[in-house]
C-alpha cells in the first residue's frame, strides 16, 4: 500500500507542476510559483513587451519576484525571492494584454504553456476518452477529498477545488452548489449539490439530466449520483410554517458539449439545471 501511495504522489506532483492554458485576453491567470523552483511561461508568439508590479529583472532592484526574459523570446521565467511574494505581470503580444498574477505556493507550477484559444493543443484536441469506471473513480476521490487532503495531501494536489455555496432558485425548491472539483487531466468537473425543498411534498427530478450553465453554454452530466427525490419539508400543524427538507447529490461533467475540452475553472459562475419529473408513478 505504501508503494502505491508513493507512486500516486509522484504522478500527482507531475500533473500539478505542468500546466497548459488557452491564451485569452479576458482571463486573469493565477499562477503558483516557488522559491526553490523556476517557473517558465511559454507563449504561442514572441512577447512584444512586459509591464510588471512587484517583480524585477535586475537582482539589485528591490522586489520579491525575479524575472528572466530576453527581448524577442516566446518565453520567460520567474522565481519568488520570499515565501509570501506576489506580483502582477502584464504580457503584451500583438497589441493584446494578458494579465498574469503570481503568488508563492508550496506546490508551484514549473512549466506553463499557453496556446491560442481557438486552437486546442494537440494532446487535448478531442474529448478525453473517459469511461464510466474512470468517472466513478474520480467521484470516489472527490467524496473522499477531506480524508485524502488530511492524510495523503499528495494524492489530491492536482485537484482544483472551490466551495461557492451559490443558489439556483426554482419553484418550491432551490439548489446549493456546495463544492466543485476539477480533474484537469480528464477535463472533468464534479459538482456536490444540496437540494432544499421548501414545500411539505416530495419533489421528483431526473438525476440523469442534471447540468450546469456557464454563460450561454450548457454542460450535461456524464454521470450522476443522486436519488431523484428531494425530501419534503416538515409542516408545523400549529403555525403552518415549513422546515425545509434537504437531499444531497453529485454529478460529473466531462469535456465540452460539442467535443474537445471544456477548460472550465472551478471559479466559474455555475447555474445548476434541474429538470422535474412530474409523473413518478
Amino acid at each position: 500500500m505504501t508503494l502505491v501511495v508513493v507512486v500516486l504522489g509522484l504522478t500527482s506532483a507531475h500533473a500539478q507542476a505542468i500546466k497548459t492554458f488557452p491564451l485569452d485576453e479576458q482571463t486573469v491567470y493565477h499562477l503558483k510559483v516557488g522559491t526553490d523552483k523556476v517557473t517558465t511561461l511559454v507563449f504561442p508568439q514572441p512577447i512584444t513587451a512586459l509591464e510588471g508590479s512587484g517583480i524585477t529583472a535586475d537582482p539589485k532592484t528591490p522586489a520579491k519576484m525575479l524575472l528572466s526574459y530576453h527581448a524577442g523570446d516566446r518565453f520567460l521565467s520567474v522565481r519568488p525571492l520570499a515565501d509570501s511574494a506576489t506580483a502582477t505581470l502584464n504580457v503584451i503580444i500583438n497589441r493584446k494584454v494578458y494579465v498574469v498574477e503570481l503568488a508563492t505556493d508550496k506546490n508551484p507550477f514549473q512549466s506553463v504553456t499557453f496556446y491560442p484559444a481557438d486552437e486546442p493543443p494537440a494532446q487535448s484536441a478531442g474529448q478525453p476518452n473517459i469511461g464510466p469506471s474512470r468517472l466513478l473513480g474520480l467521484l470516489d476521490k472527490a467524496k473522499a477529498y477531506p480524508i485524502l487532503s488530511e492524510q495523503y495531501p499528495e494524492m489530491v494536489s492536482q485537484i482544483d477545488k472551490a466551495e461557492p455555496f451559490t443558489r439556483t432558485l426554482y419553484e418550491g425548491f432551490n439548489v446549493i452548489l456546495t463544492k466543485v472539483f476539477r480533474f484537469d487531466a480528464e477535463d472533468a468537473l464534479i459538482f456536490q449539490v444540496e437540494f432544499v425543498n421548501d414545500t411539505d411534498k416530495p419533489i421528483f427530478y431526473v438525476p440523469q439530466s442534471l447540468a450546469v450553465r456557464v454563460g450561454s453554454n450548457v454542460y450535461w452530466s456524464a454521470l450522476s449520483d443522486a436519488s431523484g427525490i428531494i425530501a419534503p419539508g416538515v409542516k408545523d400543524p400549529n403555525t403552518g410554517k415549513i422546515t425545509s427538507g434537504h437531499s444531497n447529490g453529485y454529478f460529473v461533467i466531462c469535456g465540452a458539449p460539442h467535443g474537445g475540452r471544456n477548460h472550465l475553472s472551478v471559479q466559474n459562475a455555475f447555474n445548476v439545471l434541474v429538470f422535474r419529473q412530474e409523473n413518478n408513478s
